[in-house]
């Protein structure tokens, strides 16, 4: 059984006056016996509005790895409960739902954020509240020069994962002229500047950076002065939509291009709009390959979301879902060697992690690094709109229009 408690933008008001009616209709005692058996880890999600199809498959991640360990009989005999807050992507509204549950929650710590937006201002009151925050850090410079002692993000940063794109890429291929295509956004600049670095630091210069604005991307414009830098590779830091029309636009003019797309949490979005147009675009990852069950964590994932179809019978495998899934399991795992329930007991057994293994996905934390994941992982849109994964850029699919 999972335990959580949801307010939303259309729960919200429902949920309260049922919380309060609980509260008056059980005795305090049991009520306060309730709270001492639980452990509480909280979030805000966008569970309505644009980005709420991927945001639901998120907070199922979470949902499928607690259910497997209260199952279990919880941690140091607390069962863990998820307090999920719908803001509808407002960021108004996120950060009063922060405030809600870094305040007047008792919660352990705030846990996986999703999205960039989400994970910034996450960080950011977690930082401010001196909150336990952990989880994935979607891929921003999540906390400055400083290693915060409260702050755990399990993926790598911008600087981190664009260093290990280019290296993969240079040595799998050979090829070093690498533009990018990038949102004007504080996202896109991290990508462009991570990939700066990373080619820098190999002696090689970034051939050119084409910025889009949300707002009119002007597409053609892009792609004719992107192709004046003739790259071998175009790394593309945009959103889902222009990141589909870019590629579209430019398989018309050229085919002998790597496409390389960072920065989406499920690349089947991608795929699935793109279809046999987007055949052999790389699509940058964080987490394996969440259908391959020979990956030992990825067959823990398909059993607990089997489990978890008694609750919840729309729960399916997903790419956000996995990294949702991986976010909790990395939690749990560091909550049951720790010694005690509290948060300096955390703190110092994660530190003490190095290449822990959870099956097929290895992290690591010390007192100087709380960046856990080193590691990136390429997949492939194939024939059909299906994507795949690929050990390097030597299986990529060749495009033929």
């Amino acid at each position: 059984m999972v335990l959580k408690k949801i307010y939303g933008s259309e729960k919200k008001y429902f949920s309260v006056l049922l919380y309060f009616l609980a509260f008056f209709i059980i005795s305090a005692p049991a009520w306060s016996e309730e709270k001492k058996s639980l452990l509480s880890l909280g979030v805000s999600l966008p569970l309505t509005g644009q980005d709420s199809t991927q945001a639901v498959k998120w907070l199922h991640g979470m949902e499928a790895a607690i259910s497997v360990v209260n199952h279990e009989g919880g941690i140091h005999q607390k069962q863990l409960r998820i307090i999920t807050i719908d803001d509808g992507g407002d960021a108004v509204v996120r950060h009063n739902n922060l405030i809600q549950l870094t305040e007047n929650e008792d919660i352990f710590g705030l846990i996986a954020a999703f999205g960039y937006n989400g994970t910034k201002d996450t960080l950011r009151i977690a930082e401010k509240n001196s909150t336990l925050f952990f989880g994935s850090n979607t891929s921003m410079k999540s906390s400055g020069p400083h290693v915060k002692s409260n702050i755990f993000t399990l993926r790598p940063d911008a600087d981190l994962e664009m260093d290990l794109l280019v290296s993969r890429f240079i040595q799998d291929t050979g090829k070093r002229r690498i533009s990018v295509v990038y949102i004007e956004n504080e996202k896109g600049i991290e990508y462009i500047n991570g990939v700066r670095k990373a080619l820098e630091k190999r002696q090689q210069e970034l051939l050119l950076a084409v910025p889009v604005s949300m707002e009119n991307p002007k597409i053609t414009s892009a792609i004719d002065n992107i192709l004046v830098s003739s790259p071998d590779a175009i790394i593309i830091a945009a959103d889902l939509n222009i990141t589909n029309d870019f590629i579209k636009e430019i398989r018309q003019n050229r085919s002998d291009i790597n496409l390389i797309a960072v920065g989406h949490t499920d690349p089947l979005e991608l795929s699935e709009k793109l279809m046999n147009t987007g055949l052999g675009v790389v699509i940058s990852q964080a987490v394996p390959f969440p259908f391959y069950r020979r990956i030992p964590i990825v067959n823990a994932y398909a059993a607990a979301v089997e489990a978890f179809k008694d609750q919840d019978s729309s729960i399916e495998m997903t790419f956000p879902g996995f990294e949702a899934y991986l976010n909790l399991q990395a939690f749990i795992y560091i909550l049951k060697q720790s010694p005690s329930l509290d948060k300096a007991s955390f703190i110092y057994t994660a530190q003490q992690q190095f290449e822990t293994d959870l099956g097929g996905f290895r992290f690591s934390f010390s007192k100087n690094s709380h960046t856990g994941s080193n590691q990136i992982f390429l997949t492939q849109i194939a024939p059909g709109g299906f994507v795949t994964p690929i050990r390097n850029f030597s299986e990529v699919y060749e495009y033929h229009p």
